[in-house]
């Protein structure tokens, strides 16, 4: 009866050694290099955005959540001229972002579309919304998934 304990005692050191081990850090997530069309302009280039603090917002018009935040994010845009908000419009066209628009009655600054989704990998979108947050250097401080509320996008503009 004593034997198993031998087998098993070996096993749990090493489980136990395997957790204790440094753990890799994650990669750093940078703005990805992407040229996009503009709604209602030229392509450009994402990097092109640098120099501020961007908020990204990746959404789409069928997408229920993204309706009811894009007020919020529309007015945190036109109250925070010094970072730079994207919205990337991720699967529609330009005329059903801009049917969205005359719906929703709003004026939405620096809409990218990516009717492809290309970047849907890069940014690691696995659902929308999504709303990414970048130093002025265009590295990744944080990622909010899902409909934000007016207290939590207030916090992580903050902490930009």
């Amino acid at each position: 009866m004593r034997r198993w304990i031998w087998l098993v005692l070996p096993l749990i050191g090493l489980v136990g050694w395997l957790l204790l081990q440094p753990k890799p850090s994650p990669a750093v997530e940078v703005l990805p290099s992407a040229t996009l069309q503009q709604l209602d302009g030229p392509a450009v280039q994402l990097a092109d955005f640098k120099g501020k603090p961007i908020v990204l917002n990746a959404w789409a018009t069928w997408c229920g959540p993204c309706r009811r935040e894009m007020p919020l994010l529309v007015e945190a845009a036109r109250a925070h001229p010094e970072i730079q908000f994207i919205f990337l419009n991720i699967s529609d066209g330009p005329e059903a972002v801009r049917a969205f628009q005359r719906e929703l009655k709003l004026q939405i600054p620096n809409v990218l579309l990516d009717p492809e989704a290309t970047l849907s990998d890069p940014l690691r979108i696995q659902g929308l919304p999504v709303t990414l947050f970048y130093n002025a250097e265009g590295t990744l401080v944080n990622r909010h998934i899902g409909e934000i509320k007016a207290e939590t996008l207030e916090a992580l503009l903050k902490a930009l």
